[in-house]
């Protein structure tokens, strides 16, 4: 064969190549860039992120969300609902939906959602008439919310008690025993260590017809379960250790599923 067809031949041949690899990269990138979306963000959420998507989730699994209200950032490292989710199918066998759901109170998306945490904001919680109806609803038709305030702003404390309370004024926020199941439903739970700034040791809740709707932590347990060993106690509240937060998480979920 002529030399001159050979390296024709060969420079056709390099360029199929290089095509051939530009198009790999660029479905790696795109598939690389489309997982990225579906990734917590450490910011501000689109409105996007706000309508839950399951097509992810295994069939009939339990779902958590976090409840946004007014900051336009979720206080508490995002990843904290992400490794108590991972802590949860390391643990145990629940049915969980590993994907992480930001809701907020302008629609019905809550309802999709059984289990559902609220960190306390750099504002007071506020909730208007429909926001406060809605989640209501949520609570007496099976709903749980657990709440975690960080005690670093104590002067939103007894504001937020407040709120709490006029969600069900029939029913009492009052201190919850160690005897109660909650501390029993998957780890069994004798003591409750203090925060170091603000905590106490016990929890709060509201019961409707003697299962618990809302659980109120001043500890901040969220923030133990945000970056496992080596974050959490830089949190301003210093929260407990994250060996039990996290025993105390699993107990949380396990008991709203079970009751």
């Amino acid at each position: 064969m002529p030399m001159r067809w050979r390296t024709h031949n060969g420079r056709i041949m390099m360029a199929l190549i290089v095509t051939a690899v530009a198009v790999a990269i660029t479905c790696i990138l795109s598939r690389l860039i489309a997982q990225e979306a579906e990734l917590p963000l450490t910011g501000s959420f689109p409105s996007r992120e706000v309508e839950a998507k399951h097509t992810k989730c295994p069939i009939g699994s339990f779902h958590i969300a976090r409840l946004r209200l007014r900051e336009s950032t979720l206080r508490v490292d995002p990843m904290s609902d992400i490794n108590l989710l991972t802590a949860i199918r390391q643990r145990t066998r629940l049915n969980i939906c590993p994907k992480r759901f930001i809701v907020t109170l302008g629609d019905d998306e809550i309802f999709n959602h059984p289990f559902v945490i609220f960190v306390g904001e750099h504002v007071p919680m506020r909730l208007n008439q429909s926001e406060a109806g809605r989640l209501r609803r949520y609570l007496l038709g099976g709903g749980f919310l657990y709440v975690d305030e960080c005690p670093a702003k104590l002067s939103l404390r007894e504001p937020l008690r407040g709120e709490l309370q006029r969600l069900l004024p029939e029913y009492k926020l009052e201190r919850l025993s160690l005897s109660h199941p909650l501390y029993n439903s998957f780890y069994r739970i004798v003591r409750i260590p203090i925060a170091g700034k603000g905590g106490a040791n016990y929890h709060e809740g509201i019961s409707v017809n003697g299962r618990l709707v809302i659980v109120y932590s001043t500890n901040g347990e969220g923030c133990s379960w945000q970056s496992w060993k080596w974050a959490g106690p830089l949190c301003a509240c210093l929260p407990p250790p994250f060996d039990y937060a996290f025993e105390f998480g699993i107990n949380l979920v396990y008991y709203a599923m079970t009751h």
